[in-house]
Formats: structure tokens, C-alpha cells, sequence
């Protein structure tokens, strides 16, 4: 369904990834582990079209997928980059009805399915974005993800400066809506256990490569390679 194939990448002339290769099948949920530093964020705004390629390309469904983040959104393909990136002076209501607006779709249906998915969000609703704390910024920002009907998910750091009990939240969300909606997730993470409650497998990244794909049964009976992989 949604494949990266042979990625290089990076800032201006410096190369970060190198021909980086992976796949997420329909309704699957993969993590992409690693240390601080390796490429995580790079390889995610490369899947969204958010930097341009060196080399490399993005598939969905077995085809090319244009370069312009928007054109991919229109695909299916939802991203939510590290640090959120919630617009902060417009209200929990209109960042949601944005994202749905921009994709094609119904922005009050959108507001409506959010607040569904995501209770917290409702006495916040006509709150400016920006008061928000990090952890409700976060659940946003997944929200607004989540009003572009994606098919594929992509999520980078999605756990950093959020308290536990939003983990847990986002962690049964996550779940819920992979298994009724059928959407797939790729998450970029430091969190093992977050990612071991979620995900099937993973590819784990070291120096801008793929070092080796994991199962999680297999990562999560092996801390010797735990602490080899993510010094964890």
C-alpha cells in the first residue's frame, strides 16, 4: 500500500538518509525505531513530501506519488511531524475543520468525528490552539491528522512531552482506529513500550540506513538487542 523505495534525502547539500527502503501493508501498524539522530524526522517529512528528494521515491498503491505534500494528502497519506504544529491562533475547532476543508471533505463532520474520538478536545473546542498544553496539542494535532480521512498514517514522536495517561489514551485510539478504520500507521518513536503496544514489526534506523526489520515478539523478548538497537 504505501512504500518507500530507495529514499536519500536530507538538508541543502547535507545527505541525512541513504537509500532507505520500507513498506506498510494495508490496515498494518509499523514503528521505525532508532536512537536520537539517525534520520527518523528526515525519513518522515521525506514520506510527506515535506523536503525534496535527493533520489527515491514514494508509492501509494503501487503507484508514484507527486511530490507536493498536499497532492499526497489527497491520497490518503496523513502526517503529523514532530513538535505538532497545531496553527495557534485559530481554535481547536477551526485547526480540525482546516485540515478537513484542504483535503476535500466535510469540516463540520470532521469537528463532530473528532470529538467522538478525542472527548478531551470538547470543552477546548472554541479555546485558541495555543493555550493549549503540550499533551492536548498533540491529541490535536492527531485529530486534525485523523479529519483527512487518511488510509496511512504517518506519526513522528508522537509521545514526546505528553504525560503518561495521554499515552495510554492515544495508545487505545490508535488501536481503535486501526482496527475499525482499517487505517495503516507508520510511527516514528524513542518510546519502546508505546510502540511495542501498537505496532506488529519495525525497521530500526541507524546512521540514516535501515539497520534491520523486527518483529515485535522478537524485540520485545530480546533486551540485549533492545539495548544494541536503542539503548533502552
Amino acid at each position: 500500500m504505501f512504500k518507500l523505495v530507495g529514499a536519500t534525502g536530507g538538508y541543502g547539500k547535507t545527505t541525512i538518509i541513504r537509500d532507505v527502503s520500507l513498506e506498510v501493508r494495508h490496515g498494518e501498524v509499523v514503528a521505525l525505531l532508532g536512537r536520537n539522530g539517525v534520520g527518523k524526522s528526515t525519513l518522515m517529512r521525506f514520506a510527506s513530501g515535506s523536503i525534496p528528494a535527493m533520489a527515491g521515491h514514494v508509492e501509494i498503491d503501487g503507484k508514484v506519488a507527486p511530490t507536493a505534500p498536499e497532492k499526497r494528502a489527497r491520497l490518503g497519506l496523513g502526517y503529523v511531524p514532530q513538535g505538532r504544529f497545531v496553527f495557534p491562533r485559530m481554535t481547536v475547532a477551526e485547526n480540525i475543520a482546516v485540515a478537513a476543508a484542504a483535503t476535500g471533505h466535510d469540516h463540520k463532520a470532521a469537528v463532530a468525528a473528532a470529538l467522538a474520538d478525542f472527548p478531551m478536545l470538547k470543552p477546548k473546542l472554541d479555546d485558541l490552539a495555543g493555550g493549549l498544553s503540550g499533551g492536548q496539542q498533540q491529541v490535536l494535532a492527531l485529530a486534525r491528522a485523523l479529519a483527512t480521512q487518511p488510509r496511512i498514517l504517518l506519526l513522528d514522536e508522537p509521545t514526546e512531552g505528553v504525560q503518561p495517561s495521554i499515552i495510554d489514551e492515544m495508545a487505545g485510539i490508535l488501536k481503535r482506529i486501526n482496527t475499525e478504520r482499517g487505517i495503516a500507521i507508520l510511527v516514528a518513536e524513542q518510546d519502546l513500550d508505546f510502540c511495542l503496544s501498537i505496532a506488529g514489526r519495525a525497521y530500526v534506523m541507524e546512521k540514516g540506513r535501515i539497520r534491520m526489520e523486527v518483529d515485535r515478539d522478537t524485540l520485545r523478548a530480546d533486551t540485549a538487542l533492545q539495548q544494541d538497537l536503542l539503548g533502552v
